[in-house]
């Protein structure tokens, strides 16, 4: 372990080394190189990808922390690029979002214990489909699918000897809230499903009261 660390830093100092020299004659004008600003920070985020994996794979997967900046700047790496790779509009931001949600589900998917994981990933990859999906449609799928995260951890958590049915209760009403989006207009969500939600949850509180009254008497 120790030799495998010895290695790892002998590989990483070369590394920077090299680059720190290339900068150098860039700078210095020794090498002429004609690359555009975009370009050069997709460069600099990739290059902290590849230090934040070095650091992974140095301690033996044994810490799962790297994976979560890595990504995230690998996610940088292309958001920088993303108009020159011909994603346009907020295609990139989306994009971006989406890597990361992928570092925290690198995180559960490597190191199983840590279901917590679960929700950021999910959590922020329903917000890209804000970004890729305008309006009313996007915030349905948004909804929809963090309901459908929630109901994942539980399905995760299942196998415990703890009972972790709270997934459920948040998992439920997202999930409704991203059906009714999905299926009624915003205005018509407003003008109908809101208020008739409202009256129900009026007569099921009046009916309670009621039965608890009956069973006093």
């Amino acid at each position: 372990e120790q030799m495998d660390k010895k290695v790892m830093n002998l590989i990483w100092g070369s590394v920077i080394i090299l680059v720190g020299i290339l900068l150098l004659l860039i700078t210095t004008g020794t090498i002429e190189v004609r690359l555009s600003i975009a370009w050069l920070f997709a460069f600099l985020f990739f290059f902290g990808f590849g230090i934040f994996m070095g650091f992974y794979f140095a301690m033996h997967r044994t810490q799962f922390w790297p994976l979560i900046p890595g990504i995230i700047m690998l996610g940088l790496s292309l958001l920088m690029i993303s108009s020159q790779i011909g994603l346009a509009g907020d295609a990139g931001a989306g994009l971006f979002m989406i890597f990361i949600a992928l570092s925290f589900l690198a995180v559960y998917l490597l190191h199983r214990t840590n279901w917590w994981a679960i929700i950021p990933a999910g959590m922020v990859g329903s917000v890209s489909l804000v970004i890729f999906f305008h309006g009313i449609f996007g915030v349905g799928l948004m909804f929809l699918a963090m309901g459908l995260t929630f109901l994942a951890l539980y399905f995760i958590l299942m196998p415990t000897p703890e009972k972790h049915w709270w997934p459920l209760i948040p998992g439920g009403i997202l999930g409704i809230m991203g059906a009714l989006f999905l299926f009624f207009r915003a205005i018509e969500f407003g003008n109908y499903v809101l208020p008739i939600g409202l009256i129900i949850v009026g007569l099921v509180l009046i009916v309670k009261n009621l039965r608890s009254k009956k069973a006093i008497v």
